[in-house]
């Protein structure tokens, strides 16, 4: 090969990373303020700071409406809660992502959608915390919650309590379309928190291997395996490197227990496996109700 020839090789293997960097630069900076997070709200407040002040009045040993607490589970190990700080300063408290989570789930088995956004807008805080890189994942994220608000708050917001009955009403009313994405329709709840669902198996599997990893493993590795898992085949190819060039940028592990806010190993392996277990609970449920509907593979 000529050496013009190898000098256009070179140039397009140092051109093309940079182009997908320049291009995640512009996304984040400009695209992300576009897009705003509408909030669930309950009683004039975020719906994850009224499930901490649930949570709290029954560790004050206050009298609380059993219907307001669908999904009271026994009491962690005190060791755990003592673990599970609030962060000043930060906008991630990993607290209240543990709250919404363990408050999704009623004893039946039902999926409550209000409190399951809550717990997602407390991970789209996590990965702002992961780094600017992250924004183009958020974003898209931020899209789909404000979806499910709409639906939420909507004509037949009654129907879209919990996940069962979303898909119940969805899947009587023919609003899940098993062929094709429909291009001049707002997209179907189930569409919706499916890639809500899929997402959420990458931050479970992540969550879990950097509790279980040691300082010596590479965080950036972690997550790329965790996408790979859950994600990556459900991606463009385009999507696929942009990804990858966002988990280089993942600060160390130690500096991932800053923003859960732990500093001891012991302390991040309780909250954080106390924190996937929740997420795990949530997330196999969904799977279920999903596989049993044939939904897995919406378009």
């Amino acid at each position: 090969m000529s050496g013009g020839g190898m000098g256009l090789q070179r140039l397009a293997r140092v051109f093309f990373p940079l182009t997908l960097v320049l291009v995640l630069l512009y996304i984040t900076s400009v695209r992300l303020p576009e897009v705003q997070l509408s909030e669930c709200m309950e009683d004039g407040k975020p719906c994850v700071e009224a499930l901490m002040e649930k949570e709290m009045s029954l560790a004050a040993g206050k009298a609380v409406n059993p219907a307001i607490l669908p999904s009271a589970k026994g009491p962690s190990h005190p060791e755990v809660e003592v673990y599970i700080k609030h962060c000043e300063g930060k906008a991630f408290q990993i607290k209240r992502l543990l709250a919404a989570f363990r408050a999704c789930m009623t004893p039946d088995g039902q999926i409550l959608l209000k409190e399951y956004l809550a717990g997602w807008e407390e991970l789209i805080k996590f990965m702002d915390a992961l780094g600017t890189v992250f924004g183009f994942i958020s974003q898209e994220t931020i899209t789909k919650i404000n979806i499910m608000h709409s639906h939420r708050t909507g004509k037949h917001s009654a129907e879209y309590r919990t996940l069962q009955s979303m898909v119940e009403y969805e899947l009587q009313d023919n609003v899940v379309n098993f062929k094709e994405l429909p291009r001049n329709r707002t997209p179907s709840g189930c569409r919706t928190v499916l890639r809500l669902h899929r997402a959420l198996k990458w931050l479970e599997l992540f969550l879990y291997k950097l509790a279980t990893s040691t300082d010596h493993e590479n965080t950036s590795d972690m997550c790329a395996e965790a996408y790979e898992v859950a994600l990556a085949r459900h991606h463009s190819w385009f999507i696929r490197q942009a990804a990858a060039l966002a988990f280089l940028a993942l600060p160390p592990r130690r500096a991932l227990f800053d923003i859960v806010c732990v500093q001891e190993e012991h302390e991040a392996q309780l909250v954080l496996m106390t924190t996937v277990k929740a997420i795990v609970g949530v997330y196999n449920r969904t799977q279920e109700m999903y596989s049993a509907n044939g939904m897995l593979d919406l378009p």
